[in-house]
């Protein structure tokens, strides 16, 4: 690779690959040296949030709820921030740990459990709660101000006023722990904290809807200014995206992640000659970061994308037979979404018995969110970029009617084109770094990208978008598989060329993400 012609982007992706010849580098984890899980902020009047859970009951404790202080007759109010934020980002178990006293598991999966996002909202003229900026502590369940006071101008103009923060009621927030996640896993752990921070965005946007609130994901914001209203710097903790959460029915087209269109040149990157952990994805931050200089869009620029079949990584297998389409089998989760984020747990084993085509098809229906129209459900608008800019192929080892072998899947179409046949459960079990559940799954998602071009295109920035995409889906999925009682889990570990390798691509291909799907052993 001439590192002198790739972007920062480029230059981190291939740095953080796995191979058979790197992966002895990670050493042994130091428990003493572990980040606390949860960020502490001292109130002396937190706002509790735990009176008004659903339950009869305090979780874990078996204590009754306090009775919930008097609210005003508002459409909304602490009832509902209580279930979003419980369902998306709560603890939900605590388990007991031989090296730690206790690991607090949450609503959202983590790689290792880590738990690298952290969540902000700012709030305006509602009369339950003083205007602000507030921290959300999962394991206390309750708000902390963070500063008071009117900050919606200024929030507006730093989001280059983004057109669903006018009828906002609130904002979320979320931000990433650098630490947590390279304490684990180097500098490779800004790839898990993008993804984990996809997981919490499918969480809120759809507890959001269930509350009665529509979420849009935006990505587009002047990070330096943001980050210093929150006061995190730049070097430990920066914000990655936000949520408009607006009440009610409505319908507003976010402007795009990145605002200059088309993309300004970036210069290559230069790499430091000796660097310590977390000095490439702090470069890789602050190289895709917009601003701090104030933003004035282009006369020609309309705020649209238009997208590129180029950009899209193409295998050089042909196909073998016409492509499958999808059944038309949906999920509705009826007002159970909580229930199922409540007992969602990723799987740590599958049987390797066949999945129901028909049950696959429900899936990845949710997953990309389509439906038998081919229209996206306007209840939940569409994150970033979406799967417009990575290609989805499947690694089928046993699903009804599917012929077992490497498919390419488009969500455009819902169809699944067969590339390779023959039974590939070993050679996945083998890129996933002998992971068990890529061998005994019933198949495997891989979403690639072209970085290069789209970096070319967007900019560095789209490196963090393509991740809280992937994250996203990978969720949904999950999710999905939970309500009808199968399994399924991320995986952010893989050796990245030996996949790209496999799926007839060129080695400067991003692999983003790994989600196995599959039955679970019976009891």
């Amino acid at each position: 690779m001439d590192h002198t012609l790739v972007s920062c982007a480029e230059y981190y992706h291939e740095e953080t690959k796995y191979n058979r010849t790197t992966i002895h580098r990670f050493r042994s984890l130091d428990y003493s040296k572990k980040p606390a899980p949860f960020k502490e902020y001292q109130a002396d009047n937190p706002i509790s949030l735990i009176p008004f859970l659903p339950f009869s009951h305090i979780p874990f404790t078996r204590t009754p709820l306090p009775v919930a202080p008097p609210q005003p007759p508002t459409p909304w109010g602490l009832a509902e921030l209580s279930r979003i934020l419980f369902f998306s980002y709560g603890v939900t178990a605590i388990m007991d740990s031989p090296k730690i006293d206790k690991t607090y598991m949450r609503a959202a999966p983590s790689a290792g459990g880590l738990y690298p996002s952290e969540v902000y909202l700012v709030f305006r003229d509602q009369p339950f709660i003083n205007d602000g900026i507030y921290h959300y502590h999962g394991k206390e369940h309750h708000l902390v101000p963070v500063v008071e006071g009117s900050f919606w101008e200024k929030i507006a103009a730093y989001f280059i006023h983004q057109p669903a923060l006018s009828e906002a009621g609130f904002l979320i927030l979320l931000s990433g722990i650098y630490e947590r996640s390279a304490w684990r896993y180097g500098e490779r752990g800004y790839r898990r904290i993008l993804l984990d921070t996809g997981h919490l965005l499918s969480n809120l946007s759809l507890m959001a809807r269930e509350a009665g609130f529509l979420a849009y994901p935006l990505s587009g914001f002047q990070d330096t200014f943001l980050n210093s209203l929150l006061f995190l710097g730049d070097s430990t903790e920066v914000c990655l995206t936000g949520l408009a959460m607006v009440h009610g029915e409505a319908s507003y087209e976010p402007i795009p992640c990145t605002p200059f269109l088309p993309s300004p040149s970036h210069p290559p990157y230069t790499p430091p000659e000796a660097h310590e952990t977390g000095d490439l994805f702090r470069d890789l931050q602050r190289l895709a970061a917009i601003g701090p200089e104030p933003f004035i869009p282009s006369q020609h620029w309309t705020g649209e994308v238009e997208f590129d079949p180029t950009l899209l990584p193409t295998s050089r297998f042909t196909p073998q037979r016409d492509p499958i389409l999808l059944s038309d089998k949906e999920i509705d989760f009826d007002d159970n979404l909580s229930r199922d984020l409540l007992t969602r747990r990723s799987a740590r084993q599958l049987s390797g018995e066949a999945l129901p085509f028909e049950d696959l098809s429900a899936m990845l229906n949710f997953g990309y969110n389509l439906s038998r129209d081919a229209a996206p459900d306007p209840g939940i608008p569409p994150v970033f970029f979406g799967p417009q800019l990575f290609s989805s192929f499947l690694v089928v080892h046993s699903v009804d009617l599917l012929m077992p072998g490497l498919y390419h899947f488009s969500p455009d179409s819902r169809e699944l084109t067969l590339l390779r046949r023959g039974n590939m459960a070993e050679i996945a079990c083998e890129f996933s770094l002998g992971q068990d559940l890529a061998r005994d799954a019933s198949c495997l998602l891989i979403q690639v990208a072209n970085l290069p071009r789209l970096v070319e295109r967007f900019g560095n920035r789209v490196y963090r978008t393509l991740h809280m995409d992937v994250g996203n889906i990978g969720e949904r999925l999950n999710l999905a598989a939970v309500h009808m009682g199968h399994g399924t889990s991320g995986i952010g570990g893989f050796f990245d060329d030996e996949i790209a390798e496999f799926l007839g691509l060129p080695p400067s291909s991003a692999i983003l993400y790994l989600t196995v799907l599959g039955t679970v052993p019976r009891a």
